[in-house]
């Protein structure tokens, strides 16, 4: 199984907004985590640990996100993710196409969803 199988729509935002604001939009889409561009590139990701971390605190995105993004491309195999998430305890991955452009996002929950079928075996 490929990623673009099971990958959601990305939102993104600007690494300008306040925490405050990226916490609002996550109730808004009821998500748990922003992918933050500049200029159409990747530059980090803030989730909801992010923001409990600096609950109440006055910081903006760019301040509190990860900034080591490891993106997966649309086309790979959803095992590439499931490798990367074991080896370096990634839950969330921005997803690109061929033209590096943003086009969806995948994370652990999505790859649980296929869990017991055999898309998800190792090849």
């Amino acid at each position: 199984m490929k990623i673009k199988e099971l990958m959601k729509k990305p939102i993104v935002i600007e690494k300008d907004i306040t925490i405050s604001d990226a916490a609002k939009v996550m109730t808004k889409y009821s998500i748990n985590s922003l992918i933050v561009e500049k200029n159409g590139d990747i530059i980090g990701i803030i989730t909801h640990h992010d923001l409990i971390k600096y609950f109440g605190e006055n910081k903006r995105v760019f301040e509190v996100m990860t900034k080591e993004v490891f993106a997966l491309k649309d086309d790979d195999k959803i095992q590439k993710a499931v490798e990367l998430s074991k080896k370096r305890g990634i839950g969330i991955f921005p997803v690109i196409d061929s033209r590096g452009k943003i086009v969806g996002v995948l994370d652990s929950k999505d790859l649980l969803k296929v869990w017991d079928t055999d898309d998800f075996l190792i090849e």
